[in-house]
């Protein structure tokens, strides 16, 4: 099977012990909804077969590991954690090799410094304990596994593995307020992220392989949903074309337009080299305002280059989303 998506979590030193013991790891259930709705849409992109690295505070990155099966809801106590129970789960079982020596923080910090790393970031600004990566980066971190355990070993079993006394799906709702609107955008994500996790939509954003979810940036900003497309030429692997994708649950304004806009050049500068034409830059919104379609309209015409608008409508009792081509 091929591996299509890679993952940095986050874990505490005594938890990550009890992950690495028994094969799970769980993510918070938050009391505000909008904040809930941005961890189901990360659970989402986890496919069966991804990869899996942690990063434990003050140790560094470990590896590796890959997801077995769909992520679940299982409220069972599993943490030493009396205010939390860590409802969101998935669990993983050692791939390739044992690494008992974890990648430096020093030295992600490094390849960050470099370009290598990206969609990995710290920061406080963004508090996340789930990071979706790139293949290319995740081939970066394996790297360094190998580097720092040159003698190799086959992978070490799950000593004790967790069997769900439950096993939920983890359902993505779509709340609507007036106006037939999604109530947050982390919904809209969600219901996003499941429909990419399961091959949804190739023929409205073209034939993507990654697909990643709000993406760090240098400028203090997530970037809602990022794909790439990468194409197979005589058994070669050609990427092609990235795609940004802004989300917005009401009408999209100058603002949101400046966002999209300014996630193109920053992909374009950081990695197609300054190629413009390798960004496809699509806003998402209920609607769009006249000094936005203008805007693109006359953009098309003098640079040809545009930026897609897709409207969304809720439809099938608010069970399925449908995205309209905004006509300019």
């Amino acid at each position: 099977m091929k591996i299509m998506g890679a993952h940095i979590f986050l874990v505490g030193k005594d938890n990550f012990e009890i992950c690495r013991r028994q094969g799970v790891y769980g993510c918070v259930k938050p009391n505000k909804e909008w904040n809930r709705a941005e961890i189901i849409a990360g659970m989402q992109s986890i496919v069966p077969g991804d990869l899996v690295f942690f990063y434990v505070k003050n140790k560094g990155v470990y590896g590796l590991w890959k997801t077995v099966g769909t992520p679940y809801y299982d409220d069972t106590q599993i943490w030493p954690d009396n205010t939390q129970k860590y409802p969101y789960r998935f669990s993983f079982e050692p791939t390739v090799g044992s690494f008992p020596k974890p990648i430096s923080l020093n030295d992600i910090l490094d390849l960050r410094d470099k370009g290598r790393i990206w969609t990995f970031d710290l920061n406080p600004v963004q508090q996340k304990n789930q990071y979706k990566i790139t293949m290319s980066e995740a081939k970066e971190l394996l790297r360094l596994l190998l580097r720092n355990n040159p003698l190799r070993t086959p992978p070490t079993k799950i000593p004790d593995p967790y069997t769900p006394s439950q096993k939920n799906s983890i359902e993505v709702e779509i709340p609507l307020v007036k106006g037939n609107k999604i109530k947050y955008e982390g919904w809209l994500n969600a219901w996003l992220m499941q429909s990419l996790a399961a091959g949804k939509f190739k023929d409205l954003f073209g034939d993507y392989q990654e697909f990643l979810n709000l993406v760090p940036t240098t400028f203090n900003k997530v970037m809602d949903i990022f794909l790439t497309h990468i194409a197979t030429v005589d058994s070669i692997e050609i990427l092609y074309k990235y795609t940004c994708i802004e989300l917005k649950k009401d009408r999209a304004t100058k603002k949101d337009l400046t966002q999209i806009l300014r996630y193109e050049d920053w992909l374009a500068r950081k990695l197609a080299y300054g190629d413009h034409e390798m960004i496809q830059s699509i806003l998402i919104a209920k609607d769009f305002t006249k000094e936005v379609t203008d805007y693109v309209k006359n953009r098309q015409q003098i640079e040809e280059k545009t930026i897609r608008l897709l409207s969304y409508q809720v439809t099938k009792n608010g069970q399925e989303i449908t995205f309209y081509e905004q006509p300019l």
